[in-house]
């Protein structure tokens, strides 16, 4: 009876490692920061977390649909197609709800245009994810300074949009509903559909997949376009939670996506990942950035944490690759 019970713990820590890291992590930071600084578990400071984890969770949708196709896929654009969505669709809600339909369809247009240039460059003509997503990133950014040169950012994002990204219902802010809907349309389509399993098979293994009858091409193609469209929508609620748009809003979220997608478990060589993992990643990096400045170590903190999170992580992912 023991034998088993042990048995069957162990299979389940074989198969859900990461998930079960990313919580034990969480839960170590939590009791650490209790012990260090005040109030650090009192509702009202969770729920913050939570919310502004929610914006990184989503952010690393991003990148694990992108990496799990393989191929060294990333995506260091997204913080600026979110950014441009945002600076251009503020004006043209300027506050109104009748005018959100517009800026939707201007941010999946966006979204759809940034994606698929980064798809088929690095999909059909082969050229490097981390090189096309970084030039993209400089390019959008060259775009909004023009766009702002000698003139203010105008234009404010519509109620509904508002009430969506940054209010709550009751205690709980309605982002945290946003995220709720997205998981389990994102895990369906991931894990049940044709799609899904064709992007996990190219990034698993691109031969056998190209054998089985997948176009491995077209599937890491769409995989960009996918996050480039979601980015853009994010962009959406980032404006929606700021009350206004302004430069480089989106491009912090950049180096915590990716670090949310490694935490939770996802593999830098493709053909794995689980959100759920993803959305403990990024719960696990909000907890690290509030306690790190809560000790008063400031932005210049945060963004020494996400670099040794990175670089431990990515020692342990050459590790492991290196076994096998």
């Amino acid at each position: 009876m023991a034998n088993a019970s042990v048995r069957i713990v162990t299979q389940i820590y074989s198969r859900q490692k990461a998930l079960i890291i990313a919580l034990l992590l969480i839960v170590f930071l939590f009791v650490l920061g209790q012990v260090t600084v005040s109030n650090f578990l009192s509702l009202p400071q969770v729920l913050l977390t939570v919310k502004l984890s929610a914006f990184i969770a989503l952010f690393g949708l991003c990148q694990m649909i992108v990496i799990a196709g393989g191929g060294s896929g990333l995506d260091l654009s997204v913080g600026y197609a979110a950014t441009i969505t945002a600076v251009l669709t503020a004006s043209i809600m300027d506050g109104r709800n009748e005018n959100l339909w517009m800026a939707l369809l201007f941010a999946v247009g966006i979204g759809v245009a940034v994606g698929l240039l980064n798809g088929l460059l690095t999909a059909y003509f082969k050229l490097p994810p981390l090189v096309v997503t970084l030039a993209m990133s400089n390019i959008l950014q060259g775009a909004i300074n023009v766009y702002t040169a000698g003139k203010n950012i105008t234009g404010r994002p519509s109620p509904v949009l508002q009430i969506l990204a940054a209010k709550s219902t009751g205690i709980f802010p309605n982002i945290l509903l946003i995220l709720v809907l997205v998981t389990p349309i994102a895990m369906v389509v991931l894990y049940k559909t044709k799609w899904g399993m064709m992007l996990f098979g190219a990034g698993a293994n691109e031969t056998a997949a190209h054998l089985s009858g997948v176009n491995v091409r077209r599937v890491r193609c769409v995989s960009f376009v996918v996050s480039g469209l979601l980015a853009s929508l994010i962009g959406l609620l980032l404006v929606g939670n700021m009350g206004i748009a302004f430069k480089d809003m989106g491009s912090n979220y950049v180096m915590p996506s990716i670090a949310a997608a490694v935490v939770g478990g996802v593999s830098l060589s493709g053909g794995n990942g689980n959100y759920f993992g993803v959305i403990l990643g990024a719960i696990f990096l909000q907890t690290l950035t509030n306690l790190l400045v809560a000790l008063g170590w400031g932005d210049a903190g945060k963004w020494l944490g996400f670099g040794i999170v990175l670089f431990v992580l990515l020692i342990v992912y050459v590790s492991n690759r290196r076994k096998r």
